[in-house]
């Protein structure tokens, strides 16, 4: 398989207290956290790495306002790179809060690739997770393919474990133009996760977080992509 390319799409903005993002740091700090899902294309298939936050309830709209232009909607982000949602043959979820699963419901054709640890979590979590997960945005019709560790899609596309934040959090990881383009999904949203070893405040397991983000530090010739940084919108090349 080769990667033909890859890039950003934007599903919009949402707020939240930007002291779920950086452990011990900004309480009470609104922040604009973009909504990035990762296209890539190969010759053989059309990958989606996350898929935004879709329509959130009306009990949530109190705590997020979701921020957004239509033409900054999913389905018109896909639609720009040429493609339709039924185009689309695999989803690999880093994770099933809400605002990186919200439009699963849009792909009829695509798998889905999870961590089965992440996924059995999600049915059934813990009380002081509960709020992040949304049953009708992830459970899908659709075919979930249960991982259990690293996975290669093909040469050049690696789901890489990184728990913490959540029990099965996964990253993803492209060779292309001779680099790794590492998408960090919520073990890293924002760059200074990465700069200062910073785990996000909203985590299950902070011993397994800062293990993430060393493991992602580790990875040779990097171009991090993080997934609710407000300022790299456009794909890094």
């Amino acid at each position: 398989m080769t990667v033909v390319d890859i890039r950003l799409l934007t599903d919009g903005y949402f707020t939240l207290d930007k002291s779920f993002l950086v452990f011990g740091k900004y309480q009470g700090t609104k922040y604009k956290a973009a909504l990035k899902p990762l296209l890539i294309r190969t010759d053989k298939e059309n990958i989606l790495v996350d898929t935004g936050i879709g329509t959130l309830p009306p009990k949530y709209e109190k705590f997020h306002e979701v921020i957004r232009t239509k033409e900054e909607q999913l389905r018109l982000s896909l639609k720009k790179a040429g493609l339709e949602p039924s185009d689309i043959t695999l989803v690999v979820n880093t994770h099933l809060h809400f605002d990186h699963c919200g439009n699963n419901l849009l792909f009829p054709n695509a798998k889905f690739l999870e961590q089965i640890d992440e996924v059995r979590y999600a049915y059934f979590p813990d009380r002081f997770m509960r709020v992040s997960y949304l049953r009708e945005f992830f459970d899908t019709e659709g075919e979930i393919v249960p991982l259990r560790g690293r996975y290669t899609i093909e040469d050049g596309v690696e789901i890489v474990p990184t728990p913490g934040h959540t029990i099965g959090h996964q990253s993803v990881v492209v060779k292309w133009k001779n680099r790794n383009f590492v998408y960090t999904g919520d073990a890293a949203p924002l760059p200074e996760n990465i700069e200062k070893r910073n785990i996000t405040g909203m985590i299950y397991s902070t011993a397994q977080g800062l293990e993430s983000i060393d493991a992602l530090r580790r990875i040779e010739n990097p171009v991090y992509i993080y997934s609710h940084d407000n300022e790299q919108l456009k794909t890094p090349v």
